[in-house]
């Protein structure tokens, strides 16, 4: 297991980089493909537990979600997601009644967990937008356009990996105090405490590196962004924030009783499984940068 999840790194993480440089459409479609694929995995697995999403409405939702965020500016963004969170409401509310002659579903409270199970659907994974939104960033100085969003998405992966890595391998060689047992036996509090570290450490030498030793127009950027106390909180929440969502995803899994959402990437499981820390540290990165720059 552990030299599959190694390979699937080696292999996925140059890939990853690869795609966020290039950024534009490609990166978009990468990323609405990982979005579909996890909410895919994420249905079949409600489905074992007798719940049922709403396909019809929850993959146009989440697809528009991620395409729109490419396409739409940053002033129509609330426009795009109180229209992504209507139709999912409301539109999964129509699918039910446009059924409405199986009385017996609607008896046992099948329609109202279908409802309810298909809106987390699309809100969850409509989170995957935040990474096409913050690859999008951009900003302008002395008439030159710089592509803040590439350095802070690659910020965003070094230290969320990083602090997964670290918390696996610190927590399997000396962590003895369990994290939350109910949920992730197998994760410590040492671990934790290590990931954390390790993701703080990392953001500020990431940071460092591109004032250091970026061009000019970089070091100009990263000098507005990189603020002692709120650049701390923010690789702080790097550290921390990204182990609660993967937290998260297991009292999931827990309750649907399941080990993994899919099998899709060799020793990780499957989208969700990987990406469960991203989807929640990646909002915070683009609402740091947009408070910032903006």
């Amino acid at each position: 297991m552990l030299g599959l999840r190694v390979l699937s790194a080696a292999i996925g993480i140059p890939l990853a980089v690869l795609l966020v440089c290039v950024g534009n459409l490609p990166f978009a479609i990468a990323v609405l493909v990982l979005a579909l694929v996890g909410l895919w995995e994420f249905a079949q697995s409600l489905k074992g537990r007798g719940l049922s999403v709403v396909k019809e409405v929850a993959f146009p939702c989440v697809g528009a979600a991620i395409l729109g965020s490419y396409w739409t500016r940053s002033n129509h963004l609330t426009f795009l997601i109180v229209t992504v969170w209507w139709v999912g409401i409301f539109g999964s509310m129509l699918f039910h009644i446009l059924r409405s002659g199986n009385a017996g579903s609607e008896m046992q409270g099948k329609r109202l967990d279908s409802i309810a199970v298909t809106v987390f659907a699309i809100a969850y994974l409509s989170l995957f937008a935040f990474l096409v939104l913050l690859r999008n960033l951009e900003v302008s100085i002395s008439d030159r356009t710089y592509p803040v969003g590439r350095d802070l998405i690659l910020l965003t992966f070094v230290a969320v990996w990083l602090t997964d890595s670290v918390a696996f391998f610190f927590g399997r060689a000396f962590g003895k105090e369990p994290l939350a047992p109910q949920v992730s036996p197998g994760k410590t509090l040492e671990g934790s405490v290590a990931g954390t570290v390790a993701g703080f450490v990392s953001a500020w030498l990431f940071a460092w590196v591109l004032v250091s030793f970026g061009g000019e127009l970089t070091s100009q950027v990263w000098h507005s962004l990189v603020r002692p106390v709120p650049f701390s909180l923010l690789a702080l929440a790097l550290g921390t924030v990204g182990q609660i969502g993967d937290l998260g995803k297991s009292v999931l899994k827990r309750s649907l009783g399941i080990k993994d959402f899919g099998a899709l990437i060799p020793g990780h499981g499957g989208v969700l499984d990987r990406f469960d820390s991203l989807l929640a540290t990646t909002p915070i990165v683009y609402l740091y940068a947009y408070w910032v720059l903006k």
